[in-house]
């Protein structure tokens, strides 16, 4: 079986932190946000457990080395946009595309103010929105919920780490 990270497209539009390494060790902080935005979500995919696991939301990846334990890779995912507004979903229309099950096709709308901050909606999910375990409320239903650094998106039953460029560099430079 091939391996999630081996094709682009099982990740959506996520990329493994590894490809990101050369450019933190490289680039000035600012050259680096020029390149990459100044906003990511970060995933931490498991390999599955068991040959049992064939409903799971975790990426198979290369390099198990036994059913006991699974191996682990934080994928990123850009949260970019020609206008101010970022979506999120499992269809290949939105700005950051999630191949989950668990996720609708257009789940999430994220708002990025003139400060630089986020704000988060739910685009009327299936399975919610939630931010550090407290839902989100639908687009409509009232105010959007901020996010920032270090906070945890959660779309249907994956969970995400919200950071800024300095983060994603900090964790990328460590990678080889």
């Amino acid at each position: 079986m091939a391996s999630a990270l081996q094709d682009p497209s099982s990740l959506g539009s996520g990329l493994p932190v590894e490809r990101y390494g050369a450019d933190a060790r490289g680039l000035s902080p600012q050259a680096f946000e020029e390149r990459h935005g100044n906003a990511f979500l970060l995933l931490t995919a498991v390999g599955p457990r068991s040959p049992r696991d064939t409903f799971s939301t975790h990426l198979e990846l290369e390099g198990q080395d036994d059913g006991n334990t699974g191996a682990l890779a934080t994928l990123v995912y850009a949260l970019r946009s020609s206008i101010h507004i970022v979506t999120l979903g499992r269809a290949r229309d939105n700005d950051v595309v999630v191949t989950d099950r668990s996720i609708s096709r257009h789940h999430a709308r994220m708002k990025r103010r003139e400060d630089g901050s986020f704000l988060v909606l739910d685009a009327g999910s299936s399975n919610g929105t939630s931010v550090n375990g407290n839902n989100v409320l639908t687009q409509g239903a009232g105010p959007p919920t901020p996010l920032v650094p270090g906070d945890t998106l959660r779309l249907g039953r994956l969970e995400f780490t919200f950071t800024h460029a300095a983060g994603l560099r900090e964790l990328a430079a460590r990678h080889r």
